[in-house]
């Protein structure tokens, strides 16, 4: 599983929350509502992975947005979910670089 308080000190990364793909909780870091971002993401990764096999894309392991001020990040580790929120929304970049190291994907 996710070292969540590794991921937490990447430069960039507000906030950190592990859950899966059912929109199970595990743990959380500086998110005060570790339970609704785990259920909201583990429902987002299921349905845009269940696109990304309809698209051809093949198994989807990271996905990414960013607004103006911030960004978001999920990233598949095992069989968890890692969510990032990414301040300011020009550090999102780096954030996934170092989230694909920690996953072991290489990007």
């Amino acid at each position: 599983m996710a070292d969540l308080a590794s991921i937490a000190r990447i430069p960039g990364v507000a906030s950190a929350v592990l859950g899966d793909e059912a929109g199970g909780f595990y743990d959380a870091i500086r998110e005060g509502d570790g339970e609704s971002v785990a259920s909201v993401s583990g429902f987002l990764a299921a349905s845009l992975a269940r696109a990304g096999e309809e698209l051809g894309l093949g198994a989807v392991r990271r996905i990414a947005t960013a607004g103006e001020r911030r960004g978001f990040v999920i990233v598949k580790i095992g069989q968890a979910y890692v969510t990032a929120r990414v301040e300011p929304a020009s550090a999102l970049g780096a954030v996934e670089r170092a989230l694909d190291a920690a996953a072991g994907t290489g990007g």
